[in-house]
């Protein structure tokens, strides 16, 4: 009696299908591919065009929002290129693996002997066998993170055995950091070889932990290096997330790490690296100014304090004050004098929000940059606080030739132009 197979067709009709997905996966990558590059040209072109505006003017709204939209159109591109990536690799992984073929009953798997091996591997004949559902629905684990050095130096190094529970290790402080070793080219090679290979077998999650690791872990002329072998031959996007990621070394790893992609001649790298930096937590902005000094880059500093000045109100006022107190009083004014051109309920609240001198410092720029007509609203929204509107009067008033037309127009909203005088309690009457 001959059995027929049916699986065959089921499983050609399944190769049929992926391979027919594959194509429709190549073909929209590769159209978002070009469009994000597009993207990426005019996010470029845009913010070429607002360095080019004068220090002492504001840039366009119009121009400010049309670089927002390109970089956000840009980084969701970004997002979906990866994705779509990571789809179309574990699906080619899956065509290329041969289906398995079951031997008949009874019959042995050729190399084995008769004797089944104990393990999770022998399928237990009093129980029904269960196929596995494709691997795009299994739940992914996430990786451990482990040292760099442990996944690529050390991957044959013997597992150190674990202490008996009656004999627990007592804690040991961490021995003091050391600087990073510089890898030799073949080491970098080997580690991108690797890095790829991981992701073209499937295990995308332990790549991008390793891409992750070396990011903050190689010291920055070996992640250059790195980044441009992941962006002549490792996974897409690999050498833009390399580079993003050394944003999260300390600042002078981040800082000297833009400079040598620049001068490696990778633009994009070096435009995601220092998109990253506007991500900076503000207890941490006054060391990577000072960073980017040390390495000449003082563009770069003022570039980053005209971005933070559009920051939430809650933001820059936490800036401003890490600045202050960090003895950078001078960036302090310059990241206000960028947070002048909010409208009006912006910058109340955030005089509202800034503490100590720095109300005063911004109301000064206020005085000094906005017309008559915003400097009233502002005024008349800062009347119910005495202090603040004392600041505001007491920069009006030191130059009252400039701010006449201003003091004027206060009298008219009926406003006080004279700071209020303190008020005095009468305890009882003078008997003459």
């Amino acid at each position: 009696m001959r059995i027929r197979r049916t699986t065959e067709p089921t499983a050609a009709a399944q190769d049929g299908e992926d391979e027919q997905q594959a194509i429709e996966l190549r073909s929209e990558l590769d159209e978002l591919l070009r469009a994000r590059q597009y993207a990426g040209q005019r996010e470029r072109r845009l913010t070429e065009a607002v360095r080019a505006v004068p220090e002492r003017q504001y840039p366009d709204p119009e121009l400010l929002r049309q670089l927002a939209q390109a970089r956000t159109l840009r980084e969701g591109l970004g997002a979906r290129c990866l994705e779509l990536s990571e789809q179309l690799q574990a699906l080619e992984d899956r065509l290329r693996q041969p289906a398995p073929r079951r031997p008949a009953p009874g019959q042995p798997v050729p190399g084995q002997s008769d004797t089944p091996l104990p393990g999770p591997q022998q399928p237990d004949p009093q129980r029904p066998e269960q196929h596995p559902g494709p691997r795009h629905s299994m739940p992914r684990q996430p990786m451990p993170r482990q040292p760099m050095g442990a996944r690529f130096d050390d991957a044959h190094a013997p597992a150190t055995p674990p202490a008996p529970p009656s004999a627990p290790i007592p804690p040991t402080p961490p021995p003091p950091p050391e600087p990073p070793r510089r890898r030799s080219p073949a080491e970098l090679t080997a580690l991108a070889e690797r890095i790829t290979a991981l992701h073209r077998r499937g295990a995308t999650e332990e790549s991008a932990d390793l891409v992750a690791q070396a990011a903050v872990l190689l010291p920055p002329p070996d992640t250059t290096r790195l980044a441009g072998l992941l962006a002549r031959g490792g996974p897409p996007g690999a050498s833009v997330r390399l580079a993003r990621g050394a944003a999260r070394g300390t600042p002078e790893q981040a800082v000297g790490t833009l400079a040598e992609l620049r001068q490696a001649g990778l633009a994009e790298e070096a435009a995601e690296l220092f998109h990253a930096l506007w991500s900076y937590p503000a207890d941490a902005l006054p060391a990577l100014l000072a960073a980017l000094e040390r390495a000449g880059q003082l563009a770069d500093g003022a570039t980053l304090l005209w971005e933070w000045g559009s920051a939430p109100t809650a933001e820059v006022a936490a800036l401003a004050a890490a600045l202050q107190g960090s003895g950078r009083s001078a960036d302090a004014r310059t990241l206000l004098r960028q947070a002048a051109g909010r409208p009006t309920a912006d910058l109340a609240a955030l005089a509202v929000a800034l503490a100590g001198p720095l109300p005063a410092v911004l109301l000064r720029e206020l005085a000094a940059a906005r017309p008559p007509g915003e400097l009233v609203r502002l005024a008349a929204a800062l009347d119910g606080r005495p202090e603040l509107y004392g600041e505001l009067l007491a920069a009006l008033t030191a130059d009252v030739d400039r701010h006449r037309t201003t003091l004027a127009a206060l009298r008219t909203a009926g406003l006080p132009t004279t700071p209020a005088e303190p008020r005095r309690f009468r305890w009882g009457r003078r008997h003459g």
